[in-house]
């Protein structure tokens, strides 16, 4: 017999589980996913996350989640992770919880009442915890991330994605003095703290779910759970509304921040792998592309370094090497950012974008991208600029 489960984190693959008992399907694609594939004890389900649990092909057997301890009108928080959860009760025959007392209370749509559950287990272990780097963003990410500030506005809604650029954003808009900063992002973490302890983040100015910072997933160090336990402005909610581009764009100047492996000079964005080797799922990231560029004064960003490799490679090509899954298409694309400037890309000529996405690579590289723009690709004229 299989059993094949969705996980919300690597451990069944780290384990190293295998065999006819165990199959593990994961939305994510991280290091012991990927290894687990590569070894046929797992599989990746390509979808947005915000249609995920709508179309997942069968409903679930059983079901269990992490969460808090019961309040006194019998509900349960599904705590830190819950916006996965969520969506996928529905789907779900039996229903087991495993409370765990330090699984933090959060607030939102994230409460499963007792009357659905099946059984209840006892845990009391320490969350996965991630800690806020102690390293200091190097010169060029420090450069992406004065450039990307540069957009950010007061009252904007942020979504960003992990890394030393977003961390670095951060703490430039608490340096710039920007005001009612908001929150609506798939996954939350340290840098949220941050702005809340400097008084930059106040949600004041949000449309959708105002006063309150959301996300569909929340992990960093203690601190950050301290914060959000039983913290009534900062909610958890369904992956299908936390990422559903018509909520984003619905929030005041969303500004989703986000990286990717390589970009060519047609404008499409490959953030899930170098050619046919897969490296990564790509998450939310077009839902809040997309979202935040539907947006009156939202601003879709697409920040990476210009090279890789020690400077020797450049992450602006022109064409994405064969087999290469596009994360943003050409047609969706709004800002570029590297250390070298910020560009908008959308309602150009692909001339144009040609000579902006040049631009922003780096000098060493430049004349063989203009080469390659007009002899190969004929995006460029014989003789222009």
């Amino acid at each position: 017999m299989r059993r094949e489960a969705m996980t919300l984190a690597p451990d069944p693959c780290a384990a190293g589980l295998q065999g006819s008992l165990y199959h593990v399907s994961d939305f994510t694609f991280d290091k012991p996913v990927r290894e687990a594939i590569r070894a046929g004890r797992a599989s990746f389900r390509p979808i947005q996350p915000n249609l995920a649990a709508r179309h997942f092909p069968y409903d679930i057997d059983l079901l269990v989640a992490a969460v808090s301890p019961m309040d006194d009108k019998g509900f349960f928080s599904l705590g830190a992770f819950g916006g996965w959860i969520r969506d996928f009760l529905g789907r779900a025959k039996t229903i087991v919880l495993e409370v765990n007392p330090r699984q933090p209370r959060v607030h939102g749509d994230n409460f499963i009442h007792l009357d659905r559950v099946a059984g209840i287990l006892e845990a009391d272990y320490a969350l996965v915890g991630i800690q806020q780097s102690a390293a200091v963003a190097g010169v060029q990410e420090q450069a992406i991330a004065r450039h990307v500030a540069g957009i950010v506005q007061d009252g904007a809604t942020l979504q960003v994605g992990a890394g030393q650029v977003p961390d670095a954003v951060v703490k430039l808009l608490v340096d710039a003095g920007r005001r009612d900063i908001g929150i609506h992002s798939e996954a939350l973490s340290d840098w949220a703290v941050d702005l809340h302890e400097a008084g930059v983040l106040t949600n004041a100015r949000k449309t959708a779910n105002r006063g309150k910072t959301v996300a569909a997933m929340i992990f960093g160090s203690e601190r950050l759970y301290r914060f959000i336990h039983d913290n009534p402005a900062v909610e958890v909610h369904p992956t299908s509304h936390v990422n559903d581009p018509a909520v984003i764009a619905r929030n005041h100047r969303p500004v989703s921040i986000n990286t990717t492996i390589m970009i060519d000079l047609f404008g499409q964005c490959a953030s899930e792998s170098i050619g046919p080797q897969h490296y990564s799922g790509t998450g939310g990231q077009w839902n809040f592309h997309y979202g935040a560029s539907l947006a009156p004064e939202g601003c879709a960003v697409m920040a990476l370094q210009s090279t890789s490799r020690g400077g020797t490679a450049s992450r602006i090509v022109p064409t994405l090497p064969p087999g290469s899954i596009v994360s943003i298409p050409r047609n969706d694309l709004h800002y570029v950012a590297t250390e070298h400037g910020i560009l908008d890309m959308r309602g150009i000529s692909m001339e144009e974008r040609a000579h902006r996405l040049i631009a922003l690579a780096d000098p060493q590289y430049r004349e063989g991208l203009e080469r390659a723009a007009r002899d190969e690709l004929k995006l460029l004229r014989a003789h222009t600029r």
